[in-house]
This record gives structure tokens, C-alpha cells and sequence, in this order.
């Protein structure tokens, strides 16, 4: 009997715990499995914990630890050489330190239609994505050169089997095109980008093992009757087409794109699975209706690049219990910020932080037809009785231009005028100690109910921790237990 494929998707600006989810989704499926991503590059990243031992991915899906998982970065990826080397390395490293064989030889699969980020698209992002807040990593850059595909003698895209295959030909290109870069950009490090180039070769021929030439790799490990885990980069809010463009990432995260990227036919799908995080986060330039501080924390999270307060600078700086008790709502989100860790797992940069919004979330449940829907840090809402809010706030409904209205706007410029109707639901208690949805407060399962009614959709589970254990089950299953 062939197997089943689920997609796996952030339903707001990332950074929801999609990873512990797709932990979770794992140990309910011991037999041989696929997890697979279908999007994005270096750009994304999950901490996978396991008692003491973390492990931070960027490239590599986040089933690692299951060794019952095949992994797979399916052609709607690029990837960047040179780090998915080290990040290979880091893995097997960390394996030993914990007594554990994470050995990724016959596990870790490439597609060979995957996008290299070439070390000139990184240099142009470096100079020109510092306005949409981009970590830097060329992903913007390596999607549009393959969608430009080639302009008078250049190759202004590279996927990883072309080069195996004609390794002196897409050497030329990715040299024309750096050199191209640097003469139009004079005050450049010359020799270290020629370094970086040199990196980049010697980095391909390492990963020549993992790679999978055959288009229907997945196709037959499905027929074998292995399910396939599709694990989206991003979210959903930062979809290229459907995000709050152009303050967005470079490749579709909504669920129908793991069967465009992920190299499987949908008629596998058997559900998909969003996350959700009780407080929100967003990295990066672009409207957030529910920030805690507005304006004020977006060009406070920028400052430089985002590098200006990072974890450790505001650790110095401020004493997060203080702030809670502040009336000013940008303090109130510095303080929830450092409370709960909100910082980026692959630049540090600090997550701009704000109330869970119940209109986006509909949305977003919508377009990605969510069948199962779960919400991460829901302990962190017991914050909330030390602060001056009257409750738990939640975004129930916009206002546009003295207008109610129940979407989010296509224009990120009309998104920034929203102003959102607050909801305030009761206070709640410490639940961070509780495993059982029967264990749970009432004011717990009150509001729970009220986002399945509000959003549509049942949610099966909540994050009460940061550990991998810390999580109850809420499915309509358990309930009735």
C-alpha cells in the first residue's frame, strides 16, 4: 500500500516551532519515513532540542534525529554550498559529543535541480537587501537568476547537477558573474571574494554523495510505502505571492507549493498541518499590525541590519521583569522578547514581537487549507497578568479608512494604515508544568475555543515549553477522553 505525504507550514512570519511539531508528527510514525523541504535556502532555521543537546538547522530538514527519517532538499530549494558542507559537519559533531550516530551518509538526499546561491548573489544581497531586511544569504538573488536564467554569455543561474555535470563550463559562468559584480562595485574586497569563489568549488564536489539524480525519488519511496513529511521554510506571511510583499522571502511557502518544489504529484496529500505561535514574531522590515510598540519596535529590531540589540546587548541593557509593568507598549515587547527567547536561530537578530492576530490567522488557515492547526509558546500568555492589559489581547478585527473590514489587505502600504480591534480574554495562569488537556485551567480551554471558533479550524495541540515533551494534546480524540 503506497504511503501518504503531509505538508507542514507556518501560518504567520516564522519562527512558530514548526520543527517540534514535525517532532511530534515523527514519533507518531516510527516506521522508515521522508522528510522533505520544499522551499527556501539558509535563510531559515530550526532549533531542534533534546535534553541538553541543541542542534540549530538551516538547510537540512529538521527530522535529523529520528533515524528512521530519510532527508530530502527537494528543486524548490537553493542552497549555499559551503554551509550545507558545515552544517553536515556540525551534525555528525554533535552526534558524537551526545553518543548519538547522526552520520547523515545514506539519510541526507539532494535534488540535483536545486539552486546554488552563487557567492556574487550573495555579495549583491549583502549591498542591496539591507531595505526588505534579507539575512544577507542570497536567496533573493539566487531565485531571480533562475528565473532570468541566462543574459548574453552569462549563466545567471546554477543548479547543482548542471555543474556536476559540466563543472569547468558553470565554473566560467559563476567567475564572469562575480567579476561582473565587483567591477561594478569597486569598493569590494577583490580577494576575498575571489576566496569565497574558491570555497564554493571545493564545496560542491563534497556534497556529490548526497545527491539524487532521478526526478521520481520520492514518487518511489512513496510507492514503497514510506510517508513523506513536506517541512515548509518561512511562513506563510512571507509568501512571495501571498505575503506582505515586497516585505517577503523569494519563494512560495504556501502549502500547495511543497507539491510545485517538494518533486511529488498531490494526489499523495493526505493533510496539512499549520503552526501558529501565541505571541507573534517577524524578522525583518514590513507591516505587523499587532506589534507591541508599532513603528517604534520595527526600527528598533532594524537598527542596523537587526544587529544593533541583539540577545546579549539587551540582556545588558534592560531587566525584562521591569519592563513588563510598563505602560508603554514598546517596553512591553523588549520585555517579551528577552522572556521568551524571541531571538533569530540563524542571524541573533531580535523578533519583533505582537499580539496573536485572529483575522491573519483566518486567512491563513484558509489559503493554506489547514486541516490540524497547532499553537506553539501558549504558556508565554501567562505573562500577560503582570502587565497592564485588562487580559490576554488578541486582534478580533482590522479597521481601514474608518472601515471594518476582514482580510488582510493585498497592499503592503494599506496593511501599515490597519488599525486592529482588541479582544481582551481572561488572565491565565502558569500551565507550563501541565501535560493533560483534562489538566488544563478553564481559562485555558476558553480561549483555545475561541480561536477554533474565530479561525475555523480545530487545534490539536499547545506548546507550553521549549522543550520537546512540554505540550499538550488538544485533539478532539483527547478531549473526549
Amino acid at each position: 500500500m503506497p504511503g501518504t505525504s503531509t505538508v507542514l507550514v507556518g501560518l504567520q512570519y516564522g519562527d512558530e516551532g514548526k520543527g517540534r511539531i514535525l517532532d511530534k508528527l515523527l514519533k507518531s510514525n516510527p516506521d522508515d519515513k521522508v522528510v522533505a523541504r520544499f522551499n527556501g535556502g539558509p535563510n531559515a532555521g530550526h532549533t531542534v532540542k533534546e535534553g541538553e543537546s541543541e542542534l540549530k538547522l538551516h538547510q537540512i530538514p529538521s527530522g535529523v534525529l529520528d533515524q528512521n527519517a530519510i532527508l530530502y532538499i527537494a528543486t524548490g530549494c537553493v542552497i549555499n554550498p559551503e554551509k550545507l558542507v558545515a552544517e553536515i559537519g556540525d551534525i555528525e559533531r554533535i552526534g558524537k559529543q551526545f553518543n548519538r550516530d547522526l552520520s547523515l551518509n545514506g539519510r541526507l538526499f539532494i535534488s540535483s535541480k536545486v539552486t546554488l546561491i552563487q557567492p556574487h548573489q550573495q555579495l549583491l544581497d549583502g549591498i542591496n537587501g539591507m531595505t526588505l531586511g534579507t539575512t544577507g544569504n542570497g536567496i533573493g538573488y539566487a531565485y531571480a537568476g533562475k528565473a532570468l536564467r541566462k543574459e548574453r554569455d552569462f549563466l545567471r543561474s546554477l543548479r547543482l547537477g548542471d555543474y556536476l555535470a559540466d563543472s569547468s563550463n558553470c565554473q566560467k559562468s559563476s567567475e564572469l558573474n562575480l567579476l561582473e559584480v565587483l567591477n561594478e562595485h569597486p569598493i569590494l574586497n577583490r580577494r576575498t571574494a575571489l576566496e569565497s569563489l574558491d570555497q564554493f568549488n571545493g564545496a560542491i564536489g563534497k556534497l556529490q554523495s548526497y545527491v539524487s539524480f532521478d526526478p521520481l525519488f520520492l514518487e518511489k519511496k512513496v510507492r514503497a510505502g514510506l510517508d513523506v513529511f513536506f517541512e515548509g521554510a518561512q511562513a506563510f506571511m512571507l509568501d512571495v505571492d501571498h505575503g506582505t510583499y515586497p516585505f517577503v522571502t523569494s519563494s512560495n511557502t504556501v502549502a500547495g507549493a511543497a507539491y510545485v518544489g517538494g518533486d511529488l504529484s498531490p494526489k499523495y496529500h493526505h493533510k496539512t498541518i499549520g503552526v501558529a505561535k501565541a505571541i507573534m514574531s517577524r524578522v525583518g522590515n514590513g507591516p505587523f499590525v499587532s506589534e507591541f510598540g508599532g513603528e517604534k519596535s520595527e526600527i528598533y529590531c532594524m537598527e542596523d541590519g537587526g544587529k544593533a540589540h541583539t540577545k546579549p546587548q539587551e540582556s545588558a541593557a534592560y531587566n525584562p521583569q521591569e519592563l513588563l509593568n510598563s505602560k508603554d507598549q514598546f517596553e512591553l515587547g523588549i520585555a517579551l522578547r528577552m522572556l521568551g527567547n524571541e531571538y533569530g536561530a540563524t542571524t541573533g537578530r531580535p523578533r519583533r514581537l505582537g499580539m496573536l492576530d485572529l483575522v491573519q490567522l483566518k486567512q491563513a488557515c484558509a489559503l493554506n487549507g489547514v486541516d490540524e492547526l497547532y499553537i506553539n509558546k501558549f504558556d508565554q500568555l501567562a505573562l500577560f497578568r503582570e502587565t497592564v492589559p485588562p487580559g490576554v489581547p488578541v486582534v478580533t478585527g482590522y479597521v481601514l479608512g474608518g472601515k471594518e473590514i476582514d482580510y488582510v489587505p493585498a497592499s503592503s502600504e494599506a496593511y501599515r494604515r490597519v488599525d486592529p480591534i482588541i479582544t481582551y480574554l481572561p488572565h491565565l495562569p502558569e500551565i507550563s508544568h501541565l501535560r493533560q488537556y483534562n489538566g488544563l485551567p478553564q481559562q485555558v480551554k476558553t480561549l483555545i475555543s475561541f480561536i477554533e471558533d474565530f479561525v475555523e479550524v480545530k487545534i490539536h495541540g499547545i506548546g507550553v515549553g521549549p522543550e520537546r515533551d512540554e505540550f499538550v494534546d488538544t485533539s478532539p480524540e483527547e478531549r473526549m477522553r
